[in-house]
């Protein structure tokens, strides 16, 4: 497998510190942007993407070059924004709870006004499921083949091409309504 991310990553095994800062140079603002749309919160995306470098440079000498790096990376970015938003939607519940009984805090608000089409744009991509989502996002933000994003998201290419088929007949619906 031809893959230059994997001599960087060989670099990580070995400890050396210029080989992680420049994996981080190539995959931070890709990794920021595919998570912080997944999520919907730059602030939460930027957590996680730290998470997941930390994760990357801890699992370096671990990696079997069955997959690009870019994919692997990729995995862990879904995998740990997955958890976080069931985290994020138990928190919520719990917090629905709460205010039902009358303790409950003030609702958060939204940190700083955006254009009315990202904000269509986001609020449609969060109607769309989550695997649909992270799908649309990994091909068109990220320009992962349909074989990548099966591997990131482990399932079939078969089923790659059928969860962005809906989600674009989704997201084209979702948009014509608004």
């Amino acid at each position: 497998m031809n893959d230059p991310d994997l001599i960087l990553l060989e670099g990580i095994a070995r400890g050396d510190q210029g080989a992680f800062e420049s994996l981080i140079g190539r995959y931070q603002g890709p990794l920021h942007n595919f998570i912080g749309r997944y999520v919907g919160d730059a602030s939460l995306a930027e957590d996680i993407a730290q998470e997941v470098f930390i994760r990357v440079f801890r699992a370096a000498r671990r990696f079997e070059p069955r997959t690009r790096v870019s994919t692997w990376i990729f995995r862990i970015a879904y995998n740990l924004s997955m958890t976080e938003l069931d985290r994020l939607r138990r928190r919520q519940k719990i917090r629905e709870a709460v205010e039902e009984h009358g303790e409950g805090g003030e609702p958060a608000c939204e940190p700083a006004e955006r254009l009315e089409l990202e904000e269509e744009l986001t609020a449609a991509l969060e109607q769309l499921p989550g695997n649909q989502r992270a799908a649309l996002l990994l091909r068109v933000n990220e320009g992962l083949s349909y074989r990548e994003i099966g591997q990131v998201l482990g399932v079939s290419l078969q089923s790659v091409e059928s969860l962005l088929h809906r989600a674009r007949s989704n997201l084209k619906r979702y948009l014509e309504k608004s």
